[in-house]
């Protein structure tokens, strides 16, 4: 299953929700942009390596962005930036 950037942060807070749905999943896997969104949110050095041990822990496989990924999300942010606020990172 692809997990968005906000499950392993619940994780992460304690909600115990999220960790059986991780838990619960074969498969494990965020998008690069996940990745880097999760790293970026580290407030220290300690944290930064308590999220790369999460991930490596729960044996999270980081997906690339492809082409047609990258053009799509484009797509998006054009159609949506404005009206719903669609970011990068969403899209």
């Amino acid at each position: 299953m692809l997990f968005d950037t906000d499950v392993p942060v619940f994780v992460q807070r304690g909600n115990l929700k999220a960790a059986k749905k991780i838990e619960g999943e074969n498969q494990r896997l965020i998008s690069v942009q996940t990745y880097m969104e999760l790293l970026q949110d580290a407030r220290n050095k300690l944290q930064h390596v308590e999220i790369l041990d999460f991930l490596k822990t729960f044996n999270f496989s980081v997906l690339p962005l492809s082409e047609n990924i990258g053009h799509r999300a484009s797509i998006y942010v054009e159609e949506y930036g404005l009206s719903h606020s669609v970011r990068v990172g969403d899209a």
